[in-house]
């Protein structure tokens, strides 16, 4: 198993082809992905996308995606790496994928500079909360987020 950023040297038409044909649930909230919209995220300074990848005897399976950004605060210019999406496919859980993904989200945010991770999840999705807490976090707290739709 291998987590490994994705750039725009990477095979992004296969990527795209394996994540729109990957096992997904409601939990996962996939929307469906184009060569052109992933494209413009990866070009983008600030953007960190990681994939996680499994060899079989039919080829790379897909395990698992993530998408975040580097953020920086408006005073002491710290770095912080935003967690946006972690999905791990629904035929590859309890294999570790998630927690490779984010170790590895841990590992470049340290490489950046970042002083701090920053992820949320809903309160009921037990899995993820037990992912994130096995990571041993320095602070969890509950949230409630709101969502203003801008009807663009």
């Amino acid at each position: 198993m291998k987590a490994k950023e994705i750039t725009l040297d990477d095979d992004l038409h296969s990527l795209v082809g394996q994540i729109n044909c990957a096992s997904w649930d409601e939990a996962n909230e996939m929307s469906e992905y184009d060569y052109e919209s992933l494209k413009r995220y990866l070009e983008r300074s600030d953007t960190i996308f990681i994939a996680c990848n499994e060899e079989s005897e039919q080829g790379t399976v897909l395990l698992g995606i993530a998408s975040s950004r580097i953020e920086m605060k408006p005073y002491r210019m710290d770095l912080w790496l935003y967690v946006d999406e972690v999905d791990v496919c629904v035929d590859q859980r309890n294999k570790g994928a998630g927690k490779l993904i984010m170790q590895t989200l841990i590992e470049i945010a340290k490489k950046e500079g970042c002083k701090q991770v920053w992820l949320g999840t809903e309160v009921d999705n037990a899995p993820a909360n037990a992912l994130y807490r096995s990571l041993d976090p320095d602070e969890v707290a509950e949230v409630i987020g709101y969502t203003y739709e801008t009807d663009e």
